[in-house]
């Protein structure tokens, strides 16, 4: 092995600009952020208030959803779970499972199904 190779060889590159000025400017961190734009985001924040309404935006049914995707339908069919929406749920998780789905990703929605069906069933029974 040569003595230029473990002085870092091949990965030991510097890339540089055309314009030589760049390389000596100030570095400022990536997670920086002055005291202007903190107080004008602060200014403009407002909290996400959660309605149950996720499942409208859904473009379902999907085949093969990316993994946001996944995560989004998901969300929406948690949403209405926790609001006691079971069957608007379960007709959400109809249309979601009309799509080619991966396995793992199918297997919980069908666990979400199961669940609503199971509420459902109980809901009607407390009410007789």
């Amino acid at each position: 092995m040569d003595d230029d190779d473990e002085d870092g060889g091949l990965f030991n590159i510097e890339v540089s600009s055309a314009d030589g000025s760049a390389n000596e400017s100030v570095k400022v961190p990536r997670d920086f952020q002055s005291e202007e734009d903190f107080q004008r985001q602060r200014a403009g924040w407002r909290p996400k208030i959660e309605t149950g309404e996720l499942w409208k935006t859904l473009q379902i049914p999907i085949d093969h959803p990316s993994k946001p995707e996944s995560q989004t339908i998901l969300h929406a069919i948690e949403e209405l779970y926790f609001f006691q929406r079971y069957e608007e749920a379960g007709e959400v998780i109809a249309r979601v499972l009309k799509g080619k789905l991966d396995a793992g990703f199918r297997k919980v929605v069908v666990g979400y199904e199961q669940r609503c069906k199971a509420r459902i069933s109980k809901t009607a029974k407390d009410q007789c």
